[in-house]
């Protein structure tokens, strides 16, 4: 390619990419309505925007007196997962009243965006309300249909519970939860069952989940499981969230939302941002000072990097940026200049083996494809198991991560050639320009 077109398509990109950093960060009225940037459009979660606070207060009702509120704290947690908050606090604090000597329970976390990009508080709302829904799950049975012998006492009773939709009866509709029992408590069931006639009881609180006129049999059962019904779709899902995390014996009331800020400051997001540019910056520097002109075309793949990687956060469905979704963006980072890097070595073996500059560079490239695929894939499988099997903020690491192993492979393999092709024959595909030496070791 001539050096007037590769400045002239150099220019372009460059000022493209300017305006897309620009508009990245700048804020400015457009009519009645704010433009807050690229970022603004990205979902923030509640460790770096902050969100709503609810407090949780024994209700007058409760009977029961708490004798462990880690494990009350266990079962909040295990619903707010379930539920798929990937960052929020739940914490316990004894109440500032010395009448009071039970502990007050505050939860904060994000509420989710609304088609109109503002916080859909309601919907959080419902969630803590499900999340401190009371209701200790307790099982019965025996020889008559309304069975009182309390059973199922002594390990654990259930693996998991999820709701599996609507099953239509004779005249109205039901929806079902799926119960999966633990190895323990089908095997007392199914000795019960076969010593004889038994009844069986399932109890949620002061709801009762099953408690059938027919004596139960083996053949109600499914690979361990039993369906139970409900008269509603939002109690089968609520009642699903219950029986899985484990009953809440203590009953709460729930007070109305006040906004807080992020955990670690306000400023959270900003020290995010500096964080990530400042990593780029020194990885930009190391190239430029290892390979001199190369570092031009390691230091715009990586800010074409960021800004593709930025881009993906808003397009795919679903991202809520964490904290942990910030160590995924810089950690991703790495992985591109470690791809950068890995083609530059093969330019230099290829450089040291005798061939000219040119077709150093082409071998280069060639030579990186595999290695740096290998490395993209293994990134991005760890991303998906992370996906997967864990949660909370890791889960949001393995998001932006996976993203970012997909788009560190684009970015050597199209936007790091694109660089090479314009900006070496500019110096003409000089050794010194690219810092190689044929007599180093």
């Amino acid at each position: 390619m001539k050096k007037g077109k590769s400045i002239t398509l150099l220019s372009i990109i460059c000022l493209v990419m300017a305006f897309l950093i620009a508009m990245t960060f700048v804020r400015f009225s457009v009519g009645v309505k704010e433009y807050n940037g690229v970022i603004g459009a990205i979902e923030q979660d509640y460790d770096i925007a902050g969100g709503t606070a609810y407090t949780l207060t024994l209700a007058k009702d409760n009977i029961e007196e708490i004798d462990d509120i880690d494990e009350v704290l266990k079962t909040l947690r295990k619903r707010m997962d379930a539920l798929g908050y990937q960052t929020y606090s739940v914490k316990a604090a004894k109440s500032t009243d010395e009448a009071v000597k039970d502990y007050e329970i505050r939860i904060e976390a994000k509420a989710s965006t609304n088609k109109y990009g503002e916080p859909d508080t309601s919907s959080l709302a419902s969630d803590v309300a499900v999340v401190a829904a009371y209701g200790e799950l307790k099982f019965y049975g025996g020889s008559s249909s309304n069975p009182t012998d309390e059973i199922l006492t002594d390990g654990a009773v259930i693996k998991n519970a999820k709701y599996t939709g609507p099953a239509t009866g004779t005249d109205t509709t039901y929806y079902q939860v799926t119960v999966e029992f633990t190895d323990y408590a089908f095997k007392e069931i199914m000795d019960k069952i076969n010593a004889g006639t038994f009844y069986f009881k399932m109890t949620l609180g002061d709801t009762t989940l099953m408690s059938g006129t027919d004596a139960l049999s083996d053949t109600y059962f499914q690979n361990k499981s039993l369906g139970i019904y409900v008269g509603s779709e939002a109690g089968a899902k609520q009642a699903a969230l219950q029986i899985s995390s484990g009953g809440l014996a203590y009953k709460y009331e729930v007070s109305d939302g006040v906004t807080v800020s992020a955990p670690y400051g306000e400023k959270t997001a900003f020290i995010c941002a500096v964080a990530i540019a400042a990593v780029a910056i020194l990885v930009i520097v190391a190239f430029f000072v290892i390979g001199k002109g190369y570092g031009l075309v390691a230091g715009l793949t990586l800010v074409l990097f960021l800004i593709v990687e930025t881009l993906m956060l808003i397009a795919v469905p679903g991202v809520r940026l964490s904290l942990g979704g910030v160590f995924g963006i810089i950690l991703s980072t790495v992985l591109a200049a470690d791809g950068l890097m890995i083609t530059y070595r093969r330019i230099v073996e290829e450089y040291k083996s005798g061939k000219m500059v040119k077709t150093a560079v082409k071998n280069g490239f060639r030579r990186s494809v595999m290695p740096i695929l290998g490395g993209s894939v293994a990134c991005g499988v760890v991303a998906l198991l992370l996906f997967f099997l864990a949660s909370g903020t890791l889960r949001g690491f393995a998001v932006t991560f996976g993203i970012g192993a997909v788009v560190s492979f684009i970015s050597n393999m199209l936007f790091a050639r694109m660089f090479a092709s314009l900006i070496l024959p500019l110096s003409n595909y000089g050794e010194k320009f690219l810092n190689l030496k044929r007599e180093d070791a």
